[in-house]
């Protein structure tokens, strides 16, 4: 454990002595805020205007569940695991990830003042959630096109592709939220499912043009585990003589 958070300051610290790291990550926190408020904003335009429900081939075969728990504290539960993983595991990537988060927010933002539909027939409603004020309110009625439930855990998922149970995790998260919000009549069947295109999409364009400066942070952190591993080996050999000499 101590040998991890050593490694984890060092990776940190040479991050940091780089400029171009630090607007990157600074420039990224912007964007960040600037997308949850131009989000804000987006969601009480939508429902400010008059809308009608349509119908829907799935919705109209289902019933209606309460699955309010999945659907908020299962996308609290995603949000902190892609927070965390970046800082604690892959500090290289942390500048991109809000980037990307910020894009798809941005995009959803735009996409969702676009077209004025009302939620769907028999929709499940979030009391507890309804008389929260101002930038704390989490759940909107027509904020529709795209699933941000959906699409969010699955944009994590393409994020953190190389680790293999953090990928398992985002695309299983992303699944049960697609189910959940299906049946609580929350979302249209084509907001769901156009999630998936959509975020995979935000996320290689993102890719594209981050992507020399990726490789720049990444060669660093590669450079920071080269010499703790060398320095482990060291280590091992040093005790090892040592242990030897003591046998003789």
């Amino acid at each position: 454990m101590a040998h991890f958070w050593r490694k984890w300051k060092h990776q940190w610290s040479d991050l940091w002595g780089e400029r171009s790291f630090r607007i990157s990550l600074f420039s990224g926190v912007a964007v960040l805020i600037i997308a949850y408020v131009v989000n804000y904003y987006a969601t009480l335009y939508t429902n400010e205007i008059p809308v009608l429900s349509v119908g829907d081939l799935i919705l109209d075969r289902i019933p209606t569940l309460d699955l309010s728990f999945s659907f908020t504290f299962g996308i609290y539960l995603v949000a902190l695991v892609m927070a965390l993983y970046p800082i604690l595991f892959r500090p290289e990537l942390v500048p991109f990830t809000m980037k990307t988060i910020a894009a798809f927010i941005l995009i959803r933002a735009g996409f969702i003042s676009l077209t004025h539909l009302g939620a769907p027939a028999n929709y499940f409603q979030l009391p507890q959630f309804q008389d929260q004020p101002g930038l704390f309110k989490i759940f909107y009625m027509n904020d529709l096109f795209f699933s941000g439930h959906t699409g969010f855990p699955f944009l994590g998922a393409l994020l953190f592709w190389d680790n293999k149970i953090v990928r398992s995790f985002l695309l299983a998260m992303s699944g049960v939220q697609a189910i959940t919000v299906l049946f609580m009549h929350v979302h249209y069947s084509i907001d769901v499912f156009s999630a998936y295109f959509i975020t995979y999409t935000i996320y290689i364009v993102s890719d594209r043009i981050f992507n020399n400066l990726n490789l720049g942070f990444k060669r660093i952190v590669v450079r920071i585990e080269r010499r703790y591993e060398f320095l482990r080996k060291f280590s091992h050999l040093q005790i090892t003589r040592f242990k030897n000499r003591k046998k003789k």
